[in-house]
């Protein structure tokens, strides 16, 4: 399907996977490329990061996103020693309950099984994911985690994460970054504007 100028604004991103689940659509790309003064990504139901914006890219030593944010989050030795600073507390407690609750609600995707199978036998990430079997997964939105930058050096992330539609197990995450030591506070609520 085409707009009125006849470009395909409903190209993927991802993918129609087998079970008929909608794609996300390139128009996000624009968005998430567009989001400055933060970095950005879009990642899909597999956290296969899609698109993301040149501050995200300077995050990494290497200045290239990896190919999926979770694999790279729990089994990455760069990133569990490296760049998520409190890596166990701060990000693998809260990335692990994540990759069940997915598997859980499609134990029949491979993508995801084989993501939990590898979770579950790393020496490192294996162990917090056993001991967080009864915890419940949480949404990274408005989450205040340490991070060492690539270029700006150690600080703290404040994240934004939305589920952008039609595909809602995709992520739209955006993240400010603070530096220094002090943790900044959280986001408080956003709330109605009066009149």
């Amino acid at each position: 399907m085409s707009d009125a100028t006849g470009m395909g604004w409903q190209v993927q991103l991802g993918r129609r996977d087998l079970e008929g689940r909608a794609p996300i659509y390139e128009a996000w790309r624009t968005v998430v490329e567009g989001v400055t003064g933060a970095m950005a990504y879009i990642a899909d139901r597999h956290w296969d990061v899609v698109a993301c914006n040149a501050e995200f890219r300077a995050l990494f030593p290497d200045g290239r996103a990896p190919a999926n944010i979770m694999r790279w989050m729990l089994l990455d030795d760069r990133a569990r020693e490296g760049t998520l600073l409190n890596w166990a507390e701060d990000w693998a407690w809260g990335a692990c309950p994540a990759v069940r609750r997915a598997v859980t609600n499609d134990p029949a995707d491979p993508e995801l099984v084989n993501l939990a199978h590898d979770v579950r036998h790393d020496p490192v990430a294996g162990p917090i994911y056993l001991a967080t079997a009864a915890a419940h997964a949480l949404h990274p939105d408005g989450a205040v985690r340490r991070i060492n930058h690539a270029v700006r050096g150690p600080g703290w992330v404040i994240a934004t994460a939305a589920n952008p539609l039609p595909e809602i197990a995709a992520q739209f995450v955006m993240m400010q970054y603070r530096p220094g030591p002090t943790r900044p506070h959280q986001p408080p609520p956003l709330r109605k504007r009066a009149g």
